[in-house]
């Protein structure tokens, strides 16, 4: 009896070792490597080698080293080796006597497991001193006044020169600091460097200035730098075809509509519709599945994926809000109407389930189908169209669509005052809801009282910008004159409008 209790004992022992569980790698590893030693040692004066050797916390992979391994000033080449957790740089030729010398890893290594990177400084002296100036820069979104991290700051010794002498990135604050740094005049630029070359290209969020900054043991300020994609970039080359029959032309400033050309059709005979001043729609004649569009040089094919049978509508919200002034609405489709049958378009109220018939009052431009609803009194309907009213390019016609109709009473919205001011010449206001432009009132000067009236209930954005041109629209850095960015400010909080109710707020320019 007591031989077979051991032995029960010892099968359940057994048992419980052999469960089955998983492993868990513990907690992700977030941190970039890091220097755990190296030889010159960070600081290091009187260096006299021809191999800097660099030893991390943990194993790395090295990346795109002849790209991202920089060695300022760069009068000397080296060969990159790395042996497990050590990086060493053998260098071609002996180091310039009396030179401080700063090595960046640039996101050259990233730790095996999760890919962390980081840009890493390593500052020696083959003199007796080591330049020791620092710069100070604090970095924000020009639009949004919020701090940008991991964006590029450089000093270059003229304004002619593409790669940066000295540079670093900005952390999670906006904030950086680059450090031993000779005396001497300099030109700073930030720039976002998404294609990781170390050169402010024209379509990357950028600011520079024209006028140096002299840098020696006296410096102490901190540059406040404004960053934004210039205006002129803000509108690169984009074709695309938006629905089956509509395609749209995106351009810089400094092309014109009618270089753009393609062998299948004369473009500048196309029905078309201009956005604004760097967009454009034009209206097909016929479905193609792919056209080629050129403007000088440049080719671009673009794939039409929409597909050809019956016409669509293009417009994406299913339900209008009407304001108690409201007479219209304004229905868009995937091309270019014809013709429409009046009398099939209805209005539905289901409160009695009566018609309403709009036998007038629709007007068509283009793809875009205007409709006036007239005197008709509801406070929800239903706008319909039966299938087949609308007649488009070759015959095609449209399937059957409901639309539902929401009548806004005065009471069920709200007023907003403004009170503004800026000393700035010009200056606009402007309101937004869910990131979307409500209002705008422009070319504003001193003391202002502004009202947006008939406002839907929720949360708004409201804004004011010195409009230093009076143009109407917020202007970007100019990197051809070097012009910075216009000074935006918002109200720093959400304004929540009630229905039935007047609000009082007070904006203003920092002076």
């Amino acid at each position: 009896m007591v031989r077979f209790a051991s032995l029960l004992i010892f099968c359940l022992i057994c048992l419980g070792c052999a469960q089955i569980g998983s492993i868990t790698g513990g907690s992700k590893d977030t941190m970039a490597p890091r220097i755990k030693g190296s030889n010159p040692m960070d600081g290091a004066l009187n260096v006299q080698t021809r191999q800097i050797e660099i030893e991390f916390d943990e194993f790395v992979a090295l990346q795109k080293p002849n790209e991202n391994i920089v060695l300022l000033p760069s009068n000397v080449s080296y060969e990159t080796i790395l042996v497990n957790k050590t990086l060493f740089l053998n260098l071609e030729k002996e180091l310039e006597v009396n030179t401080t010398y700063s090595l960046y890893l640039n996101e050259a290594v990233k730790d095996i497991t999760e890919g962390n990177d980081t840009l890493i400084q390593l500052v020696f002296s083959t003199g007796f001193e080591l330049d020791s100036n620092e710069a100070f820069f604090q970095i924000s979104d020009a639009y949004t006044n919020e701090p940008i991290q991991d964006v590029t700051v450089g000093l270059f010794d003229s304004l002619a020169q593409n790669k940066p002498i000295y540079f670093s990135k900005t952390n999670a604050k906006g904030f950086v600091k680059l450090r031993a740094i000779a005396d001497g005049a300099y030109f700073y630029a930030v720039f976002s460097d998404a294609n990781k070359n170390k050169t402010r290209d024209f379509d990357e969020a950028q600011f520079a200035t024209m006028s140096p900054i002299y840098i020696d043991t006296n410096y102490t300020d901190t540059l406040y730098c404004k960053l934004s994609i210039p205006l002129m970039t803000k509108s690169p080359i984009q074709i695309e075809f938006i629905t089956s029959h509509i395609l749209a032309l995106r351009k810089p400033s400094f092309l014109s509509f009618d270089e753009f050309y393609t062998n299948e059709l004369d473009l500048t005979q196309l029905p078309a519709n201009q956005i604004n001043d760097d967009s454009i729609h034009y209206y097909l004649p016929s479905y193609y599945e792919s056209l080629q569009i050129a403007v000088d040089t440049l080719k671009k094919k673009v794939r039409n994926e929409y597909p050809k049978a019956a016409i669509e509508s293009s417009t994406l919200v299913k339900k209008f809000v009407l304001l108690p002034d409201s007479c219209c609405v304004q229905i868009n489709f995937d091309r270019r109407i014809e013709s429409v049958e009046n009398d099939r378009l209805k209005i539905f109220i289901p409160e009695d389930s009566s018609l309403i018939e709009l036998k007038t009052g629709i007007l068509l431009l283009n793809n875009a189908l205007n409709i006036d609803l007239g005197a008709a009194e509801f406070d929800r309907a239903i706008l319909k169209i039966d299938s087949g009213a609308i007649i488009g390019i070759n015959g095609s016609v449209n399937e059957a669509l409901d639309f539902v109709l929401q009548r806004k009473t005065s009471e069920s919205l709200g007023d907003l005052n403004v009170a503004g001011y800026s000393s700035a010449h010009k200056y606009f206001i402007s309101l937004f809801k869910s990131e979307k432009l409500i209002d705008k009132r422009v070319d504003l000067t001193g003391n202002v009282n502004l009202s947006f009236n008939e406002l839907i209930p929720g949360d708004y954005d409201v804004f004011i910008v010195e409009d230093e041109n009076n143009n109407g629209i917020w202007d970007p850095f100019d990197p051809e004159t070097y012009t910075a960015p216009e000074k935006r400010f918002s109200l720093g909080r959400k304004v929540r409008v009630k229905a039935n109710f007047e609000h009082e707020i007070e904006i203003r320019t920092p002076e």
